[in-house]
């Protein structure tokens, strides 16, 4: 149990991974990254969360957990789409939430594009 009552307690938190991917992994044809590129990918680290918070909560949030050089805007939300990663659209953060981006769902991930 948390001593501080607005701070959930750490078994009520996902842990997240943040990647830095390298810019020439995207197929902006296809608007997608293909899964094979994936050990290409840069860890930022981790993020603990509730997994109730919607992606559109966690973008306004990123600053919190990521440093307050992170832009918000550069970051994307990928999810798997066959054999590859496909950009979650800006309707579909308001509606998902982090629980699908958490294990055992690890082939949705949060990305920063560089």
């Amino acid at each position: 149990m948390s001593l501080n009552p607005s701070r959930p307690s750490s078994s009520e938190l996902v842990e997240l991974h943040v990647f830095y991917v390298p810019e020439g992994s995207w197929n902006y044809k296809l608007n997608t990254i293909s899964i094979e590129v994936v050990n290409k990918f840069i860890s930022a680290g981790f993020i603990r969360v509730s997994p109730q918070l919607t992606l559109q909560a966690l973008r306004l949030r990123l600053g919190e957990f990521l440093g307050e050089d992170a832009v918000a805007e550069k970051f994307l939300f990928l999810k798997c789409i066959g054999n590859n990663l496909a950009v979650v659209k800006e309707k579909q953060e308001s509606e998902l939430k982090l629980k699908s981006f958490a294990p055992p769902y690890v082939c949705n991930m949060i990305f920063n594009l560089y």
